[in-house]
């Protein structure tokens, strides 16, 4: 006797055309118990299939993703679907936003340190330099000076003010 495989309880699909490529996502997702899967929280199984077409070379590849997550299943599955879709959309945003600035900037992908505590004083100093500057608190006059990496050149050309910044309370706005 054959088992059959479990209903979805979100199915979805998006294409979208970008950077000189052409991407389909598709998602099914499972609703589960956590004591089913051993997993603490977990309310779903979701599977997301990715193919990139380059326009240019033609070339194709496809990648396969399986995660686990606590969100719980909405009743109509074409929206479960979607939302599933746009949550794994939005992780890209902080890879892209956060994760690539740090590695850009800070080369922290090849940062030695392992001692624990070290390496969250250096995550913590990155993070504040990061939030300086999205600030603006060197006063940037262009868009370009209002990068990260021109915080930095600042920081190297006035310690005294950059010092100054991270001993002063804040300022009341």
């Amino acid at each position: 006797m054959a088992l059959s495989p479990p209903e979805h309880s979100a199915e979805a699909e998006s294409i979208e055309k970008h950077h000189g490529r052409l991407e389909t996502r598709k998602i099914w997702a499972l609703g589960v118990d956590p004591e089913q899967i051993g997993f603490c929280g977990a309310n779903q199984v979701v599977r997301i299939q990715r193919q990139f077409l380059h326009l240019k070379s033609r070339k194709s590849t496809e990648e396969t993703f399986l995660a686990i997550t606590s969100l719980l299943p909405v009743p109509d599955p074409n929206l479960n679907g979607q939302e599933l879709l746009e949550i794994a959309r939005g992780q890209w945003a902080i890879e892209n936003g956060n994760h690539y600035v740090r590695d850009r900037s800070y080369d922290e992908d090849r940062c030695q340190v392992r001692d624990p505590n070290s390496a969250r004083i250096l995550s913590s100093l990155r993070s504040l330099a990061a939030f300086l500057a999205k600030q603006g608190v060197h006063r940037p006059r262009t868009a370009h000076q209002a990068t990260t990496p021109a915080l930095h050149r600042y920081c190297n050309a006035h310690r005294n003010q950059a010092i100054h910044w991270l001993m002063s309370p804040p300022r009341p706005t």
